[in-house]
């Protein structure tokens, strides 16, 4: 009977051991992430000018999400950096304004319009499947989609006469809920909480932070003021605040009691304070552009460099003689800049390819 029960033991053990590695071996496969190996292999695609919308972002470290037109129809095309072939995700009727990428590269939100007075928002899977899809009475609307639940959508609904109407698009239950907010931008800071910098009758004295519970509709005044840009993601947040006497923009990277700062020339474009828009990227690092002097980018060329920043410290990566837009891949591969992102940018080593041939 002993013998009998230690052999059971012995081979349950062994199963269980045999399953644990079976696991580990799956989730490993998992997370392996297919990155193109060389800036060089990176596959051009070529493209006819009234058929380019726009290129949207990065749907994984290879691949693209392109707007195309083709014949009064507009189409979500998936482009393989590495192997050059193409895919359609989704074709619409109906002209579409924007299209949004969520950072968890699971979904797409796709907003549309087929008159003035009003826009649709649908939301699919990387595959093309819809998931949902709701209309706003409106004639422009700005979106926010929260970073970590791909359920809870923020948008601003504009009329004529510049008021707003401000909503909560909730998935899991498929309710547009309206709430009050002073200001139509914000930052998602949680499921139940969000971001606003409270601006004063003078935007280059930088606002006040602001918090919203769009829930419950309770609306809190921060300690923290002279802010002229915020952001969060997951776990961390940026928030970029004015030295008047240095003329610098200091920046300060949080999460949890960690902190990271730094700090640049301040510029101005169109007589604003202006801050580029940061890239996060999945281990809540990010890519920023800095600028390198002071003065006002609307002006003529003005110098920044790309800088890649954590809690572990600083790193410039790379400089440009002008401002350029850039969107980055998730882990941090590859960028993109330029009018229309045509230039592809590894990080390691610091290298540029042109990946997108606009023909007339």
């Amino acid at each position: 009977m002993i013998y009998l029960l230690v052999t059971a033991v012995l081979f349950l053990g062994a199963c269980q051991q045999q399953s644990i590695s079976k696991e580990n071996k799956t989730t490993t496969e998992n997370n392996k992430i297919h990155t193109v190996k060389s800036i060089s292999n990176i596959v051009p695609y070529q493209i006819k000018a009234e058929q380019l919308h726009t290129v949207v972002g990065f749907l994984s470290e290879v691949d693209l999400l392109i707007i195309e037109q083709h014949q009064n129809r507009e189409q979500l095309v998936r482009y393989n950096l590495e192997t050059g072939k193409k895919k359609i995700l989704y074709t619409s009727d109906d002209a579409i304004i924007q299209v949004l990428i969520h950072p968890s590269m699971k979904e797409i939100l796709v907003q549309t319009a087929n008159n003035s007075e009003s826009a649709n928002v649908t939301i699919i899977t990387v595959a093309g499947k819809i998931l949902h899809n709701f209309n706003v009475k409106s004639q422009e609307i700005s979106l926010v989609w929260n970073p970590n639940n791909t359920n809870l959508v923020g948008l601003s609904a504009f009329n004529n006469d510049f008021s707003y109407n401000s909503y909560i698009y909730d998935g899991s239950k498929n309710k547009l809920v309206e709430f009050q907010s002073d200001n139509p931008f914000w930052t998602w800071y949680s499921d139940n909480i969000l971001w606003v910098n409270k601006m004063g009758n003078n935007p280059l004295n930088g606002g006040t932070l602001t918090t919203i519970n769009w829930r419950n509709g309770k609306v809190t005044s921060e300690s923290k003021q002279k802010i002229v840009y915020v952001s969060c993601f997951k776990q961390s947040s940026l928030i970029v605040t004015m030295d008047f006497t240095k003329e610098e923009f200091r920046y300060v990277l949080e999460k949890g009691n960690k902190k990271q700062e730094w700090t640049s020339p301040a510029v101005t474009d169109y007589a604003q304070w202006f801050v580029p828009e940061v890239q996060w990227l999945d281990d809540q690092s990010l890519m920023v552009l800095l600028p390198m002097e002071n003065g006002k980018i609307d002006e003529g060329e003005h110098p920044f460099k790309l800088v890649h920043v954590s809690l572990n410290g600083v790193h410039t990566i790379g400089q440009s003689p002008n401002y350029e837009q850039i969107i980055c891949s998730a882990k941090g591969t590859f960028c993109l800049s330029g009018n229309n992102y045509e230039t592809a940018i590894s990080i390691k080593p610091y290298e540029k390819k042109k990946w997108l041939v606009v023909k007339d």
